[in-house]
């Protein structure tokens, strides 16, 4: 196996993970968008990665982080 094969093995090995954490951070926003805006800001500072995902994204639905 050539260096550019195990680099592109590679590189669909992440896609991959990015793409399920991208749905995991979907399903998760679908609860989130019941949560009162505090909530979602403590998950931004303090959630793992996909829970950082979904507040950002249902806060930002909530007119967050539009300014300027």
């Amino acid at each position: 196996m050539g260096f550019w094969s195990s680099v592109g093995n590679v590189a669909k090995s992440v896609a991959g993970r990015v793409e399920a954490a991208g749905q995991e951070a979907n399903v998760i926003a679908e609860d989130y968008r019941q949560e009162d805006d505090d909530y979602l800001k403590r998950k931004l500072r303090s959630g793992k990665a996909t829970e950082k995902m979904a507040a950002a994204k249902v806060l930002k639905e909530r007119g967050y982080g539009n300014q300027g």
